[in-house]
């Protein structure tokens, strides 16, 4: 296995196994998302930071809201890692309120939504990007009203981050969705076109041959015995890895190594998560290992990779939907 990712791979594992033995966040998966946030800044966690950063979270938001719910874990580890856990926390809500004002109904997205703009360190800047957030969204939702739900709403920010106008990230992402859909005829579902249609708008460069790239790693992945899931992250996730500058049969190797290795450590066995999901992780280990040299999100205003991004914003909509069915079984 290539260096980087099994240095990636092991500080993700140590930080997940700090966290699951002596701070509990719940769900394994929740402990998983938490240990991104660290691993990404290249930190190790700080235990007691994480128990004060959680009891200052605690304190300041409703007992009730998306602060204390799926997106806690997340919130909890960027505040640990943040200089002013406490001014952190007070930027997230007040970028949250302008943006969710009028629109939408809380929500975990949101709240990641809102991080994304305070790690971008444009918390003063929040009454224009609130309005180009809500413009690109409402534009989206015109265009595809089945398809665009809360689930778009951390990739719309991301976009809305990139200062991109409007009007050219729609054209952009239909564009790529109207190509993958009637001429590369994928048997994916619509709104996981759309899902990864949004990543490759966050990128530069020719849209079809963004696209033809996908579907070549995509169909690699046949090739090579795995099966890629198609869900609505799955798919996405690929996109992240377009700009990486090594020969595709390699990197998906290296991609299956890296689940392969994954499979043997708690939290990523097969009783704990299906093998698409697992190449989905190893995937964004292996695609954040290149960002120093093949940084996916041309924007200097975003700190963090694509792939480190779209890790985190996995791991939340897993904690999501663990959290759902666990609630629906009581």
């Amino acid at each position: 296995m290539n260096e980087k990712v099994l240095a990636k791979c092991n500080t993700l594992l140590a930080n997940r196994d700090e966290i699951a033995a002596r701070f509990k966040f719940g769900h394994s998966l929740m402990n998983i998302a938490a240990a991104l946030v660290f691993s990404g800044a290249k930190k190790e966690v700080d235990v007691q930071k994480l128990k004060e950063c959680k009891k200052l979270l605690e304190k300041n938001t409703g007992a009730f809201s998306s602060f204390q719910a799926n997106a806690k874990p997340v919130i909890v580890s960027k505040m640990a890692i943040s200089e002013d856990p406490e001014k952190y926390l007070e930027d997230i809500k007040t970028v949250y309120k302008k943006i969710s004002k009028g629109m939408f109904k809380d929500n975990g997205y949101l709240v990641s939504a809102a991080a994304s703009v305070c790690d971008a360190g444009r918390a003063d800047e929040v009454d224009a990007i609130a309005e180009r957030f809500k413009e690109l969204y409402k534009k989206m939702n015109k265009k595809h009203p089945l398809l665009t739900s809360s689930s778009d709403i951390v990739f719309v920010m991301l976009l809305v981050l990139t200062d991109k106008d409007v009007d050219t990230i729609v054209d952009e992402m239909e564009e790529c969705y109207e190509y993958m859909k009637k001429e590369l005829k994928l048997r994916v579902s619509a709104n996981e076109i759309q899902g990864v249609s949004e990543v490759l708008t966050l990128t530069g460069g020719d849209v079809k041959e963004k696209s033809d790239k996908v579907v070549k790693i995509f169909n690699t992945f046949k090739e090579h015995g795995a099966k890629y899931g198609t869900s609505y992250n799955e798919f996405g996730s690929l996109g992240a890895l377009i700009d990486i500058d090594i020969d595709t049969d390699k990197l998906v190797d290296e991609i299956i190594e890296t689940a392969d290795f994954l499979q043997s450590k708690k939290g990523f066995g097969s009783w704990s998560m299906n093998k698409k999901k697992r190449l989905m992780f190893a995937a964004m280990l292996v695609g954040d290992s290149y960002s120093a040299d093949n940084a996916v999100l041309n924007s200097a205003a975003i700190t963090s990779s694509v792939a480190a991004v779209i890790a985190e914003e996995v791991a939340l909509m897993a904690c999501i939907t663990a959290t759902a069915a666990t609630s629906a079984s009581h």
